[in-house]
């Protein structure tokens, strides 16, 4: 007679059945994303501007951009359709074509195989017009969100072609890093000076408890700890001298002065903030 089959049984097969439907569920999600977004490069000259666009062009942002491309490249791909008609992004073609014409040089530089990285969804614009608007006005509000370290790095990149950290007016030949940053990420000023200066400071804080001996104390029992705690994980040699007997036996002691030092440490540090 067949044995009857718990609960616990039927519920493995039911967590069973569910994680691989999951895992289809999954597979074919992604093969869909795939085929509606196709990563790929275009001609400048073969993206084509929309007609109508629900926000109107800023001159004062696509020159702001076009700065920000050409020390930094293009960071956002553009949208376009099947035919490369522009779906999000009319202010970066109008950034890209006036950096192309104003400054060939640079835009060589940055585009040396004369390509510009596109997002390129499966739909005509012109068949699906109500759906080309759905991009354009998700575009608008999305904003790509950074994090501290990949603002950072951007930062620095700005910095070493001389843009620089100031509130006020730049000096000759410098230039604003948080406008032209704000602007690369699609964020405010206020908001890259808050990450910068949060940096900053974590920099600062660093760089004190590397300095301060109290927090090179901890550091040290902290290393000390971990050396002992490996010393008393290994075996105990057969021939064992009387030196290294009284070492063992007077380990654990040790090893627990050390932790309680730290901690009290510890406990200090927390009460000084």
């Amino acid at each position: 007679m067949a044995r009857r089959r718990n609960s616990a049984d039927l519920f493995a097969e039911a967590t069973a059945t569910a994680d691989a439907i999951h895992e289809q569920d999954q597979a074919v999600a992604a093969r869909s994303e795939q085929e509606r977004v196709q990563k790929t490069k275009l001609p400048l000259d073969q993206i084509r501007a929309r007609e109508t666009d629900t926000r109107p062009l800023d001159p004062q942002h696509v020159a702001a951009l076009a700065e920000s491309i050409a020390a930094l490249g293009l960071i956002e791909p553009l949208v376009v359709d099947t035919k490369g008609v522009l779906l999000a992004g009319g202010h970066r073609l109008a950034a890209l074509q006036a950096l192309q014409e104003t400054n060939p040089e640079v835009y060589n530089q940055q585009f040396s195989d004369g390509q510009i990285q596109v997002h390129m969804l499966a739909f005509d614009a012109e068949q699906d017009p109500e759906r080309a608007l759905q991009v354009e006005l998700a575009e608008n509000e999305k904003r790509v969100n950074y994090t501290r370290d990949q603002i950072e790095r951007l930062a620095e990149r700005l910095r070493s072609l001389n843009y620089r950290d100031v509130r006020g007016r730049p000096k000759e030949g410098e230039k604003a890093l948080g406008p032209a940053l704000a602007v690369a990420i699609g964020v405010s000023a206020r908001y890259v000076r808050k990450v910068l200066s949060e940096q900053k400071q974590d920099g600062q804080d660093q760089k004190n408890r590397n300095s301060v001996p109290i927090f090179q104390k901890l550091k040290l029992l902290k290393k000390i700890e971990a050396a002992l705690e490996e010393l008393s994980e290994l075996p105990e040699s057969e021939q064992s001298g009387r030196s290294e007997k009284a070492l063992l036996k007077a380990l654990p002691a040790f090893l627990s002065n050390v932790k309680a030092s730290a901690k009290d440490i510890e406990i200090l540090i927390r009460q000084q903030k």
